[in-house]
């Protein structure tokens, strides 16, 4: 199975560290493409490469890897740079 069929679903955002993501953001993955979400207003989409989801006409790009415990950890990055630690939760 590959990490595009795992991570296909809808996913709560928990913050881990940094000023993002608020409270109530979620993302729904698909296997090529995707959103994030305030509640039940999209903000963004983005495209799915592996493990990374490349925000459309942002310079975002958010990276996912898999923790010792199976869950999902995220870092957002803003021109490169990272601004915030995160956490999925399936919703």
């Amino acid at each position: 199975m590959s990490d595009e069929d795992v991570l296909t679903g809808r996913w709560r955002v928990e913050r881990v560290s940094g000023l993002l993501p608020p409270v109530g953001l979620r993302k729904r993955i698909g296997p090529r493409n995707g959103s994030t979400r305030l509640g039940p207003l999209p903000l963004a989409r983005f495209r799915v490469r592996g493990r990374t989801l490349d925000y459309v006409g942002w310079p975002l790009r958010d990276e996912l890897r898999q923790g010792e415990d199976g869950e999902w950890l995220g870092r957002g990055l803003l021109f490169g740079r990272e601004f915030c630690r995160f956490r999925l939760v399936a919703d």
